[in-house]
């Protein structure tokens, strides 16, 4: 079937991309890999206040923007489906094909990309590691109450490991934030926050092992500043080292990445192939919900004047 544009990802960036593009009476069709709208703010702080989502000073579940966002592009018409993962993205003539894995391809006059990011799915080097992964070893905080009277570490020292440092302090038994350094890269009022409460904080300290037998039991913490090593008992393991951009997908169209894998692109959300578009996460930035759904406008409006080419563009 042909479209005008063709949306990959249905995160904040993708869905205000939908609700603009469909605005503009553009045949709109977003593609999502997984059963649910929304990105980040619903399949990962779906109960948790954001505080940082502009207008809105008392803060909104994560998944209320979602939903909010889903509402709006399907207010305007933009047709959206999930359970959608797409595997390439390629030109024929100067028609945009998007295959998917259950074998559907899809053409469009342009393509907006905003698959966002996904957590780092391995760190290396430490013993244990591949040994207890989904027993006891995670990449990311998925359902807080499993953590529920549970021993756990957190390993980071950015915004998603003290973010989910805070979210289980009321829910597991014991929580520590194990940070190699010895200050935080996340906002400062997510740390006042963080030594306000009863983590228990590791600085200047790296996960050295883990311990157990059918699941995790244990740690060996290092302390740089005290050369001294420590064992203690443990019942989960989350790391949280960064993400991944969603740009595979890509590989065979010749895109300009950096070297993390960010799709790059110029002021009006443009990568080097003509008719290509990204937006949010996946392209870098300050990867924050109000930054992907000012650059999903932006890459919707400007995919509105490579398409309809209107005089005053």
């Amino acid at each position: 079937m042909q479209y005008d544009v063709i949306i990959v990802g249905a995160g904040p960036a993708g869905l205000s991309a939908a609700a603009f593009a469909a605005r503009r009476k553009l045949k709109t069709l977003v593609l999502e890999a997984t059963s649910k709208v929304g990105g980040k703010p619903v399949n990962v702080y779906g109960t948790k206040i954001v505080d940082d989502f502009i207008g809105f000073p008392d803060g909104v579940k994560g998944k209320e923007v979602g939903e909010a966002l889903l509402r709006q592009a399907q207010k305007f018409g933009a047709e959206i489906k999930c359970e959608s993962r797409v595997s390439k993205v390629s030109i024929e003539n100067n028609d945009k094909l998007v295959s998917t894995d259950d074998g559907k391809t899809y053409r469009a006059k342009a393509v907006i990309i905003a698959t966002g990011s996904h957590s780092k799915s391995f760190v290396g080097g430490i013993e244990g590691e591949a040994e207890f992964k989904n027993k006891g070893v995670s990449y990311e905080l998925q359902n807080p109450n499993e953590m529920k009277d549970k021993i756990v570490f957190v390993v980071g020292g950015g915004e998603t490991a003290v973010e989910t440092a805070i979210t289980l302090k009321d829910i597991a038994k014991q929580v520590y934030l194990v940070h190699r350094r010895d200050s935080f890269r996340a906002d400062e009022i997510l740390v006042e926050q963080l030594k306000k409460s009863k983590i228990n904080i590791l600085t200047n300290s790296r996960l050295q092992k883990i311990h157990g037998d059918d699941k995790v039991t244990g740690v060996t913490i290092y302390n740089d500043a005290t050369k001294k090593e420590i064992e203690m008992k443990a019942d989960q393991v989350i790391f949280c080292f960064g993400t991944v951009p969603a740009s595979e997908m890509l590989k065979d169209l010749n895109v300009k990445l950096d070297e993390k894998g960010l799709i790059m692109v110029d002021c009006d959300q443009k990568t080097n192939i003509e008719g290509i578009f990204a937006a949010g996460d996946v392209a870098g930035g300050a990867m924050r919900i109000s930054t992907a759904i000012g650059e999903g406008v932006k890459a919707a409006l400007n995919a509105y004047k490579y398409i309809k080419q209107p005089y005053w563009a």
